[in-house]
């Protein structure tokens, strides 16, 4: 599906507007963890399942859908299965994404003799526009702007961390050297102090860059790939 270009001070705003939606609904101030499950099923008054997507759909891939007509969203079964909070929580943020900013177009295709009236959202289609819109819409919903800077000063306080190393000079229980080696400490900290608890560490770096609060000058790819970066 082809969707207009969107800047990210408007997914940023329509994630603020879920959320000051949800709070008058509950009439309660909202805080870190973000309750993704609730928002969806009160919020937004969607039905929320878990289903073996790849066997109904046929597609080794596929992580989550969004029906629009049935006003309906599905989560492959295996993200439960695989006890990663994260990339759950991630997904319920991504499909909310998808109800707020692209809903609209599937309507509009539906009209059309090849349009379907859902979202799929699967792996190889990571990269298109209407998935980074969504994926930045979750990371929004799930961290939001103010937030995050208040957790980050609180820890490292007003200045952004710029990592002109790779590897640490020094490690202690006290301190530690900022470099690209320690990014899932960075993330940890901010994560803690933010109560960010079912946000994943890879998440939170990514958004901690994306905020300009940590700097990587080492022209060095930060690696995910050590089990303890995905939870």
């Amino acid at each position: 599906m082809k969707v207009p270009w969107l800047p990210k001070k408007k997914i940023a705003q329509a994630a603020a507007e879920v959320i000051a939606g949800y709070q008058t609904e509950v009439r309660r101030r909202v805080t870190p963890p973000i309750p993704v499950e609730r928002i969806i099923e009160r919020g937004l008054n969607l039905k929320l399942g878990f289903t073996d997507l790849r066997k109904k759909l046929k597609m080794r891939d596929v992580l989550g859908a969004t029906y629009v007509n049935e006003a309906l969203i599905y989560i492959d079964q295996s993200l439960l299965e695989n006890h990663n909070e994260g990339r759950l929580y991630f997904t319920f943020a991504h499909e909310i994404g998808h109800w707020i900013l692209h809903r609209k177009f599937v309507h509009q295709a539906c009209r059309s003799r090849y349009g379907a009236a859902h979202i799929l959202c699967r792996i190889k289609d990571a990269k298109k526009p209407v998935e980074w819109q969504a994926d930045y819409f979750a990371s929004c919903l799930l961290m939001p702007e103010k937030l995050v800077k208040n957790a980050f000063l609180n820890i490292y306080g007003p200045k952004p961390l710029i990592l002109y190393n790779l590897k640490s000079s020094f490690k202690g229980p006290i301190c530690f050297d900022p470099c690209v080696e320690n990014w899932p400490m960075i993330a940890q900290k901010v994560k803690k102090e933010g109560r960010f608890c079912n946000v994943s560490k890879q998440a939170l770096i990514i958004r901690l860059q994306e905020l300009g609060l940590v700097k990587n000058e080492t022209g060095l790819q930060m690696s995910w790939c050590k089990s303890h970066a995905l939870t």
